[in-house]
């Protein structure tokens, strides 16, 4: 019996160190060093999450590996040292479902929703909830070698060279591989070099089957066909896939494919059949094609993913050899190939340096400072020391702040993060990693403009123009209104239209959506002026004519032709002013004065009625405040909703401003008369902000959403009115069942920064970080005890979160540290802030002493300098490019 348990227990122990980590636990601290120059802007990891390749793997697998990416392309790498995966992305790979792909036309119902509101009649229907296409994975290319015993394993993510790394050593010495991928070259490299004491390079490679991603069979995945094939020369190794024949489907034509390019020097290459390790009807291929390498000195792998709308029909894939979207893949990498190849010798670095010339300064605009100077503590062991603690550490503060701008760049410069980032290793992604619009994608953006980093705001730009003629289908499908825009809750970021229609979820009388997704457009506009956004594929003018002009008549066949000579878009002329105009024409065409607010609050309806009195306002209905709807009233479809007030208000606000900015010839006093006439916010009983600003709906508190807050963040209402900012206040305190979502504390904190509420956001920042939400990647799942989907919420939301603690700012001021957090945060400094006054900002700290700021102002200005931590103030007269520094003793 004892020697069957010695025996159990040497079989356990062996099964664990195979399933999840590396013999080593502690990296040394002079292997760190030599691998990264500056170990403040790095994270690693002494564990790692194998994934099979005979079965279908779990979610939380692939959901520790490492993560890579240039915005479009992308990869996650498990770091296994014997048999790595890469699973590539496209930002823009969506699975299509049996859906129809448009707006249901439902404007005839508007009357009956308006009059069930007003008579406080439940809002019945059977409509179905048809989702958006899902977030998919490209290729899962598995890099398979001879394993062996090892030690001093890591694998570590390079903040400052945007490099993810493998190191570890066994028998044949020390070997190292690295990646990155490439926004100078628009691809992923990976090379894989001979030991150190040069033991040379034998590799497989070959491509997993899509049956070993985790959640398959639960989806449209099952009816897709694929392939696996090497070229003939052997120069690539690729998968290609058939979407799904759907009727429906916009893809049904289309696929998609992943190819990798293999440059191998001084070695050998040969293909191999390995055999099939699962068994799948979508499967067609011949054999399953692998690429074997033998005695080599150097590889280099070249990744490109893509999709073509244009495949063929399905039927014909079976035969089909010869893809045009395969070779297209492979004249690019073969070019990016050619470009570093020379005399038998890849210039890695090279390709390297010319990806960091891009890089580097849009990351290091922004450096933070308040942990230890050299931090070589794995990811693991700073989140045991976080882990259940009430005070936050300072080093995993500052170092998941860096893996949250590695993480928001990699998604920056084409669209900006879904739900996943960009990143996913699983089919049936969690809510489709779609772009939900309604307080997710507006967290994950929440830093866009401060912190500093141009590809941010540059992507936004196309990932809003590119929605902008399915916002114009939605307002005439769901209420009839012309020239004008609606946006969606949700967009799988090809389709904006609002196919969500069920009356549960009445995303179809959303009202706000425009105004919060322009917003951050304006912001830039604050930040950096009226820049120029560069033409892109990414956009296509001619589908913009519409939207893009002033009027209800298109831009001209000249017109376009003037701006793409030109090259750009001038973000406040060409961008902001006409959404600005169609997005206020929406709320004006909302907005009658038959259905109107009584000074009491009441709401009403007068058949006729064309004139509002003195202390009549417009009723706002039909009205949504994601995702609640009042205690009183079973339906969400309700009226004068705190988000549409704000939202309304700030559209005209920036309109406004845009005019004046533009000094334009434009009259403006309907766009007043209609703010004048909006419902005011109304207070319940305990002198909290009313949900809904009419009597006749009462709060409904058990909610995680804060959208009734909106005139906190993103707006600042509450910075100059102490009666709105206390009942704001009230409001949050009576709201505590925010449940397990992130994104409910993480919306929470920005609001409490705003509120200059240091205990608030101190209390769920330390929530949000001493749980188990950061993977040992440091990316993060989309609930705190990690019991959900994938999600980069908190990893990129946490950098808004940062930012808007230590500096507030508007027009014409500057105010720092106004919610600086309780703990953590004792001492410290960050460079590189970017205000909305058009200056950089850099703060440093003593809490028990003083505070030092730096203004770099961008043009000639006066700015009002403050601290609410001090009782010194400044106000100074900057000239353009004039660099001041302002003490403050804190009290």
């Amino acid at each position: 019996m004892r020697k069957f348990l010695v025996l159990l227990l040497i079989i356990l122990s062996i099964s664990s160190l195979f399933l999840f980590t590396s013999c080593a636990k502690n990296a040394d601290e002079t292997i760190i060093s030599s691998l990264v120059n500056n170990t403040n802007k790095m994270s690693y990891s002494t564990t790692y999450y194998s994934l099979k390749d005979n079965k279908k793997n779990k979610t939380n697998t692939w959901r520790q590996g490492m993560v890579s990416g240039n915005g479009m392309q992308g990869f996650i790498t498990s770091g296994d040292p014997y048999s790595d995966t890469f699973i590539y992305q496209n930002m823009h790979f969506i699975l299509p479902n049996k859906n129809t792909r448009d707006c249901p036309v439902v404007s005839d119902e508007l009357e009956y929703v308006k009059q069930s509101i007003i008579k406080g009649e439940d809002i019945i229907d059977n409509a179905s909830y048809d989702d958006v296409y899902t977030f998919h994975p490209g290729g899962q290319l598995r890099i398979d070698s001879k394993s062996s015993s090892n030690k001093n394993y890591i694998r570590y993510t390079n903040y400052e060279k945007s490099e993810v790394g493998v190191y570890y050593e066994d028998k044949n010495g020390a070997w190292e591989r690295t990646s990155f991928t490439s926004m100078a070259d628009e691809v992923a490299f990976t090379k894989i070099s001979k030991s150190s004491i040069n033991s040379k390079v034998n590799i497989t490679l070959s491509f997993d089957d899509i049956s070993t991603f985790a959640n398959y069979g639960k989806g449209s995945e099952v009816d897709l066909k694929y392939k696996k094939i090497v070229s003939d020369n052997l120069d690539y190794i690729s998968l290609v896939a058939h979407y799904p024949n759907y009727e429906n489907s916009e893809l049904k034509y289309g696929g998609y494919a992943t190819l990798v390019y293999v440059v191998v020097i001084n070695g050998n290459k040969e293909k191999v059949l390995l055999n099939k390790k699962t068994s799948e009807s979508n499967y067609y291929s011949q054999d399953n094609p692998a690429i074997k390498i033998t005695d080599a000195d150097e590889v280099i792998l070249i990744a490109v993913s893509d999709r073509d709308r244009n495949m063929g029909n399905i039927q014909d894939f079976d035969n089909q050899s010869d893809f045009n979207l395969l070779n297209n893949l492979y004249a690019k990498t073969k070019d990016v190939a050619n470009k570093y190849f020379d005399n038998n010798s890849f210039n890695y670095d090279l390709a390297l340096d010319n990806h960091l010339a891009i890089y580097t300064p849009q990351f290091n605009a922004v450096e933070i400072e308040l942990g230890s100077q050299s931090n070589y503590d794995s990811n693991e062991k700073l989140l045991s020391k976080q882990r259940f603690k009430n005070k936050l550490n300072a080093d995993l503060v500052e170092r998941a702040y860096y893996s949250g701008r590695y993480a928001y760049l990699s998604c920056s410069g084409y669209a900006t993060s879904r739900l996943y980032g960009m990143w996913t290793g699983e089919w049936n992604s969690a809510w489709g990693s779609k772009y939900t619009m309604d307080a997710n994608v507006n967290l994950q953006t929440s830093s866009m403009n401060s912190g500093n980093m141009s590809r941010s705001y540059i992507g936004y730009t196309y990932f809003i123009l590119r929605q902008l003629p399915d916002w114009q289908e939605n307002a005439f499908a769901t209420h009839g209104y012309t020239n004008c825009f609606q946006a969606p809750v949700n967009s799988d970021g090809d389709c904006s239209v609002i196919n969500e229609t069920c009356y549960p979820y009445p995303f179809r009388y959303w009202n706000a959506g425009a105004s919060w997704m322009i917003q951050p457009l304006f912001e830039t506009l604050l930040s950096y002026g009226n820049v120029e956004i560069p033409l892109s594929s990414e956009i296509n003018l001619y589908e913009l004519k519409q939207v893009l002009s002033l009027t209800e008549q298109p831009l001209t066949d000249e017109d376009i032709k003037a701006i793409e000579e030109r090259g750009y878009l001038r973000l406040e002329e060409d961008i902001l002013l006409p959404i600005l105009i169609k997005s206020f024409n929406y709320w004006d065409q909302l907005l009658t004065e038959d259905y109107y607010t009584s000074a009491d609050g009441d709401i009403h309806y007068e058949e006729g009625k064309n004139v509002l009195n003195e202390k009549e306002y417009f009723c706002i209905l039909p009205s949504y405040s994601p995702e609640n709807n009042p205690k009183n009233y079973s339906s969400p479809s309700t009226a004068n909703c705190a988000i549409d007030i704000a939202a309304c208000n700030d559209n005209i606000e920036m309109l406004l401003t845009v005019i004046k900015d533009l000094n334009l010839d434009i009259d403006t006093s309907h766009f007043e008369y209609v703010q004048s006439k909006l419902p005011p916010y109304l207070f319940d009983d305990t002198g909290a902000l009313k949900e809904w600003a009419t009597t006749k709906f009462e709060e409904n508190n058990k909610h995680r959403h804060l959208s009734h807050l909106y005139l906190v963040w993103p707006l600042s209402q509450t910075k100059n009115d102490e009666n709105l900012k206390n009942a704001c206040i009230q409001a949050i305190d009576n709201r505590n069942s925010e449940n397990e979502a992130s994104h409910a504390l993480i919306h929470r904190s920005l609001i409490a920064a705003r509120l200059e509420d240091r205990e608030s956001l101190t209390k769920a920042l330390v929530k949000l970080m001493n749980h188990t939400i950061h993977y040992n990647s440091l990316m993060t799942n989309h609930d705190y005890d990690r019991s959900s989907g994938y999600c980069t919420d908190f990893a990129i939301g946490y950098l808004g979160i940062i930012n808007e603690s230590l500096l507030y700012s508007d027009s014409n001021s500057i105010e720092i540290l106004p919610a600086i957090p309780l703990s953590g945060f004792e001492k410290g400094k960050i460079t590189g802030l970017r205000s909305k006054c058009k200056s950089v900002v850099n703060i440093s700290w003593e809490l028990e002493n003083k505070a030092t700021v730096q203004v770099t102002s961008e043009e000639n200005q006066t700015l009002k300098i403050s601290c609410p931590m001090s009782n010194d103030e400044y106000s100074y007269t900057f000239k353009k490019g004039e660099m001041k520094t302002f003490e403050f003793i804190l009290k």
